[in-house]
């Protein structure tokens, strides 16, 4: 055991330390009392016994005096004293002669004796009273009697002022007289004095072991928490039980956080697959230094290895990947995950094109082995050299070129071409977002023409940005809003105000376009069946839904589709023809009208196999009860061609174009 163990005082609870401050208290209240007793029956004896002392001796010299000028004589005095002293129990009353007295008077010999033998007696025949407390606790006071002018008739050898004798008075101390208004006095000042005196105690007390040890502690809290450093603790320790045990509680709570801190700041910085630094670690390391090289190698076509062997197996791939990069770099650089099957190199290295040609090669050469198969992947990779800034952004731009080029390797520069790009994508992203702020993405209305009628009762509402008084079609902007997150809020806005529009016109049939995408966002869906809720015009909406974009979550847009039907709402395969054109998905969506892709009309006057295509979907379609809308119709002659054809509708420029109102 230490030997600070031995010194640390342990430390008391409140309850101790209020008993102590009582007893305390209590322990002085009675030590004061019995203080202030004596002390005040030392005053009462000194003082106040000398006080009344004083008055009886001068009582009794009044009445010696005044029996003198009768004529009286010692003997006769003798017996007045010894009345007095039967009337005051324990009084005891004896007079001196002076010298010149005795010349007149003569010479007691008894009381001559008694004067020689007493100092005290020769002081006061000098003319200094005397004011003795003896042994048992009597008084005794020798008052020095002196001359006045009528002593001088009788004591002719004095002078007024000299001292003719001495009165020794001698009684016990209970027959003294103390005055009520002064022992008020004295008990009160006595009581003030001890509640000032209790007050002071209890202050220094309560401020040195309780006030100042939780200052301490609360100094010490403050200042830990202002500190970033967790690992820190207070170290106050403070005599008080409670605080002790707080201080001991808040230190230990301290090393909580500072764990659960770090596993934190680690599963920031670490990707929990292969733990790996992450992408936030890579922004991280590279503000580090002024100029970096960075690698970034991408698995091609990684979904359809997750789709085909399904993700336990991708994941192990991504493991041993990642494995391999480390082993291979990790005496000179350093290896991060970014996304799902995207890594990143980060040196400051100089490293040549041939580095990472056997980089990717290597890598591209290995087979990835889950149980007993063998796996092989193939990667790209985009780098940029030595750059100061927008590294990350640079080095996907490389990737995404090799990957568009499908090359093994692409390096970044800083061709017109490349920053052109991309400084059009910046600033279609701030056009995009301050649109979205100002509500200036807006639908515009394209009519769709009854073929059969000649009547048009249908429309299909297309997103627009109003960006300084100029107006941009989708083509424009939408793939870069996807690119920067802004595509569902579009979506959400085109919904808000075409409803809001056409709220009011029940005669009218509206056309939203809705992708893929749209349908996976819970917010966004949630969103149109909020709407479809709230004004009440299912039957008037048209859900297009883009026939280009893959679907790979089938079940999923099948349960969309069900529950769009049950607001009575029609839904549209778009485009059709021109992506998978996949008959059997369309009758299980259960699809109220496919939109011909404008390629297959728009040359369908000049090219007789679009006509023939056209033709074998218009008959698909009346064989299994759907519609037929034909877009891209920009002359007439398509326009017949198409009604020859029996096409339920057309759209086009030739019918009409886009516009803000449909009046």
């Amino acid at each position: 055991m230490s030997k600070s163990r031995f010194n640390k005082k342990e430390p008391i609870s409140n309850k101790k330390l209020i008993f102590r401050i009582i007893f305390i208290l209590l322990i002085t209240s009675i030590v004061s009392i019995f203080i202030s007793s004596i002390y005040i029956k030392k005053i009462a004896l000194n003082n106040l016994g000398e006080d009344d002392a004083k008055k009886t001796s001068e009582l009794v010299f009044e009445i010696m005096n005044t029996k003198m000028q009768e004529g009286w004589g010692k003997d006769d005095l003798t017996q007045i004293l010894k009345r007095l002293e039967h009337i005051r129990e324990g009084l005891e009353v004896h007079s001196y002669r002076s010298e010149k007295v005795e010349k007149i008077m003569g010479i007691h010999k008894e009381d001559k004796l008694i004067v020689q033998n007493d100092p005290f007696i020769q002081k006061a025949l000098k003319g200094d009273k005397q004011f003795l407390i003896l042994d048992d606790g009597s008084i005794r006071y020798l008052y020095p009697m002196r001359v006045r002018q009528e002593c001088i008739t009788c004591h002719y050898n004095t002078k007024v002022g000299d001292i003719n004798g001495v009165l020794d008075i001698t009684y016990p101390p209970s027959e003294i007289k103390i005055s009520l208004d002064m022992l008020i006095s004295y008990f009160l000042i006595f009581f003030v004095i001890f509640i000032l005196i209790c007050f002071i105690i209890l202050y220094f007390v309560i401020n040195k072991k309780i006030i100042t040890p939780v200052n301490k502690f609360t100094k010490a809290i403050h200042k830990i928490s202002l500190n970033t450093d967790l690992s820190k603790r207070s170290n106050v320790n403070p005599g008080i039980k409670e605080l002790h045990i707080l201080e001991k509680h808040f230190n230990e709570l301290l090393g909580k956080i500072k764990y659960y801190y770090d596993i934190l700041i680690n599963n920031l910085y670490t990707d929990s697959l292969t733990r790996l630094p992450n992408l936030v670690k890579l922004e991280e390391d590279i503000k580090k230094n002024e100029y970096n090289t960075l690698i970034i190698i991408n698995i091609d076509s990684f979904k359809e290895v997750n789709n085909f062997y399904g993700v336990k197996v991708g994941d192990t791939i991504l493991k041993q990947i990642a494995m391999y990069l480390y082993e291979k770099t990790k005496a000179v650089h350093e290896v991060y995950r970014l996304y799902s099957d995207e890594f990143a190199i980060l040196t400051q290295e100089k490293i040549s094109k041939n580095y990472c040609l056997d980089l990717i090669t290597s890598l591209n050469s290995e087979f990835c082995r889950y149980q007993d198969t063998d796996i092989q992947i193939q990667s790209s990779l985009g780098v940029v050299y030595n750059a100061k800034n927008r590294i990350i952004e640079k080095a996907t731009i490389a990737l995404r070129t090799a990957k568009k080029n499908r090359t093994l390797y692409e390096e970044f520069d800083n061709s017109l071409e490349l920053q052109e790009e991309y400084s059009k994508h910046i600033t279609w992203s701030l056009n995009i977002k301050e649109s979205l702020e100002k509500d200036n993405i807006i639908p515009y209305f394209q009519p769709i023409k009854d073929l059969k009628t000649g009547e048009i009762k249908k429309y299909e509402c297309l997103a627009r940005m109003i960006f300084k008084d100029e107006v941009y079609a989708p083509i424009l902007f939408l793939n870069i809003s996807k690119k920067a997150k802004f595509y569902p809020q579009i979506t959400q806005r085109m919904i808000k105000k075409a409803f809001e529009y056409f709220e009011d016109k029940p005669d009218i049939t509206f056309s939203i376009n809705y992708s893929i995408d749209d349908i996976l966002n819970k917010e966004t869906t949630n969103y149109l069946f909020e709407m479809l809720d709230n004004y009440k015009i299912g039957s008037q909406l048209i859900i297009e839904l883009l026939e280009s974009e893959e679907i790979q979550d089938f079940e999923h847009v099948k349960m969309f589709s069900k529950r769009l039907k049950e607001y009575d709402a029609s839904l549209a395969i778009d485009d059709f023809g021109s992506g998978y054109s996949n008959f059997s998905y369309i009758l299980n969506l259960n699809v109220d009208f496919l939109k011909i892709d404008s390629s297959l009309i728009e040359s369908i006057d000049r090219n007789e196999n679009s006509k023939i295509i056209v033709k074998s979907i218009v008959e698909f379609a009346k064989n299994v009860n759907l519609k037929t809308i034909a877009e891209m119709v920009h002359k007439k002659e398509i326009e017949d061609i198409l009604k020859e054809l029996e096409v339920d509708y057309v759209q086009g420029y030739y019918i009409g174009k886009p516009k803000k109102t449909i009046f």
